[in-house]
């Protein structure tokens, strides 16, 4: 799905340039090039999200690819605004599709552990699901990636393979807690060493992924992007436009993998900060350790957060 708003009409420009993109497409479509015209489908769907012939094009190119959970999502929509502007033929269209697809749709289902806080969160892919939506939720076949986290807990992460028509369970288990573990050593100089070392290790992974992040968020939009211009490429999920309410400003718009993408990055920078926090921490207490005495160190490891901590005679 698109990052559009679909809430208001598009402006003149952008109907005019939605229609161009959707004619362009349909030559496409009449020449066999299915690949670039489902591009185009989706840069039109951008600038006219009420268009519901666009929306049922992109509906049929996420079903040809396999990925019908989302088709399905794209007919649906298109069936209820077909119904909203008595388009009585594409609301018959979409609702023919909806029944061809649900009976090969994959359903999953997610059953938590009893006693799980309100602030857990569920993640499949890169989706954060209501508690609603864990009984049955559509997904497309394929792997999918489940990722269950609370307050004070390690996260569980697993990877469910379905195929069409499959109805999976996945049973979480009690998430493990915070673990602390004490390691009795006089060797302070030793210890202190390995958390200098280890620290700017870790320090150095979490850059990595800093580097990472900031590479899987730019690379969705074209190059001109990253100068805060006017910047559209059909082979790139992501674009930006000058707000012409805001000077010097630019707005991003994103197809549904473009989004999916730009939150897996984001995801990826909280992780660099995490990490890299992390390896400061260990580097910092292994030189202090290096230059006192501990009797003790605790390692505490949690879902959140990670310490390492001096106990005994200084």
């Amino acid at each position: 799905m698109t990052c559009a708003s679909a809430a208001a009409g598009p402006r003149a420009e952008d109907k005019a340039e939605a229609d161009r993109l959707f004619d362009q497409a349909r030559d496409l479509l009449t020449k066999g090039d299915r690949v670039e015209a489902c591009k185009l489908f989706d840069l039109s769907l951008r600038k006219d999200p009420r268009a519901v012939g666009t929306m049922l094009n992109v509906g049929l190119c996420n079903e040809e690819g396999g990925e019908i959970a989302t088709a399905m999502r794209f007919y649906a929509e298109a069936r209820d605004r077909a119904g909203d502007q008595g388009l009585t033929e594409h609301r018959e269209a979409a609702e023919r599709k909806l029944a061809l697809l649900a009976p090969r749709v994959p359903h999953l289902e997610i059953v938590l552990p009893p006693g799980v806080p309100s602030t857990t969160r569920v993640l499949v892919d890169d989706l954060v699901l209501a508690r609603s939506q864990l009984a049955d939720l559509t997904v497309d076949p394929g792997t999918r990636s489940i990722v269950v986290a609370a307050p004070d807990k390690l996260p569980y992460e697993i990877k469910v393979t379905v195929v069409e028509s499959q109805h999976a369970k996945v049973v979480v288990p009690a998430l493990q807690g915070a673990q602390t573990v004490v390691v009795e050593t006089s060797n302070r100089a030793v210890i202190g060493k390995l958390g200098v070392a280890g620290g700017a290790a870790i320090a150095g992974v979490g850059i990595g992924f800093g580097i990472y992040a900031d590479h899987l968020y730019w690379s969705q939009f074209p190059d001109a992007s990253r100068d805060g211009t006017d910047a559209i490429d059909p082979n790139k999920p992501c674009y930006t436009l000058t707000d012409p309410m805001h000077l010097g400003s630019v707005t991003h718009h994103c197809s549904a993998s473009g989004s999916a993408k730009l939150r897996t990055a984001n995801r990826w920078a909280d992780a660099a900060d995490v990490v890299g926090i992390a390896g400061v921490v260990i580097a910092a207490t292994g030189a202090y350790l290096w230059w006192s005495a501990p009797a003790h160190v605790a390692v505490d490891i949690a879902a959140d957060h990670a310490a390492v901590s001096a106990i005994g005679r200084f």
